[in-house]
């Protein structure tokens, strides 16, 4: 059985059909895995018995997947991520079977329960032993609190079951790799938001336990930071100034804590304020809402200053964008992305 899988991952502004893919080809299943996810290389360990079944959906960027597929391993090269379009950090929950994730130098044991995270930037390698029932999430590095270099310090890192976060992320993952359809219709989006917060909160979490003083420090005062911005989206005199001064910084300081996450401080205003106006314009739920609105409400008072920032932000205008997303829910479609 198969359906058209993304190809090289979800890609920004598109929108995707489910994947549903079963094979006894190992050749098969490295071609669709790296359509899926980001270019693989997968090596059977099965003695010619290899078989595969993945079934997954895209919703707004993320990739929710199940697995269930007989021993082999995974290998994500340097030449492999030269070429890849766009990069993501995956976070593997492991249902029955067991594996090895290898990142950065370290091993993590992967057991019933547990969750490891790697980063589609660096090399890694999988290996799995035994068949394995596994539920893979993807999405876009910028979606989580954690900065690239927090995260490289929980990488190739078994979360197991005993963290109390850990016990709160795997049931709704569970869940909802065991019937898609929640990920269908006008609360598809509120079920990845509530699921990539608490993915979010897991690994922000698990960053600040297992840094130095100086990088827990650090990582600390961005979380703050970022909360603050987020709670105050729709004032629009928020600014590097008095965000600054709400973390008791210089707004140099500021500029540079950004810069060091390759970004800058009004860009990532920017994209969280779009991103916020995006999911209530493809919302139902705000159909009755006027543009203008909910663009205020998030901080652009002015109508045709958002608008055309919309427009760069996300390739066509707000009312060509709500029209799409919101005939796509009509229809039942289970991305709520649309394609400029």
């Amino acid at each position: 059985m198969t359906a058209s899988p993304p190809v090289s991952g979800p890609r920004a502004g598109t929108a995707l059909p489910p994947v549903a893919f079963a094979t006894e080809s190992v050749l098969a299943w490295q071609r669709v895995t790296s359509s899926s996810f980001v270019p693989l290389v997968v090596d059977d360990l099965s003695d010619g018995r290899f078989a595969g079944n993945i079934r997954g959906r895209v919703v707004d960027d993320v990739f929710f997947s199940r697995l269930r597929v007989t021993p082999h391993e995974v290998h994500r090269t340097r030449a492999l991520i030269d070429a890849s379009e766009r990069l993501f950090y995956k976070i593997t929950l492991m249902l029955e079977g067991t594996g090895e994730l290898v990142q950065d130098n370290r091993r993590a044991l992967m057991l019933p329960g547990s969750i490891s995270v790697y980063d589609t930037a660096r090399p890694y390698d999988l290996r799995f032993a035994d068949p394995v029932d596994a539920v893979v999430i993807m999405f876009p590095r910028d979606l989580i609190d954690a900065s690239p270099d927090h995260v490289r310090a929980i990488t190739a890192i078994s979360l197991g079951p005993e963290e109390c976060l850990t016990r709160l992320v795997t049931p709704l993952l569970t869940e909802i790799s065991s019937d898609f359809a929640s990920l269908e219709g006008p609360a598809a989006a509120r079920v990845v938001r509530t699921a990539v917060e608490l993915i979010s909160a897991l690994l922000s979490t698990a960053a600040l336990s297992r840094t130095t003083e100086g990088d827990r420090e650090h990582l600390s005062l961005m979380l703050r930071i970022r909360e603050h911005i987020l709670d105050n989206l729709g004032d629009s005199e928020l600014n590097p100034d008095n965000i600054a001064r709400a973390a008791y910084i210089s707004t140099r300081h500021l500029h540079g804590l950004f810069h060091q996450q390759g970004t800058t401080v009004s860009a990532w205003i920017r994209e969280q304020r779009i991103e916020a106006i995006r999911r209530e314009l493809g919302d139902p739920m705000h159909a009755h809402r006027p543009i203008a609105e909910i663009a205020t409400s998030w901080g652009y008072p002015d109508a045709s200053h958002f608008s055309r920032t919309f427009r760069q932000q996300v390739g066509m205008a707000p009312s060509a964008f709500r029209r799409a997303a919101l005939e796509k829910t009509r229809r039942g479609e289970s991305s709520n992305s649309v394609s400029a």
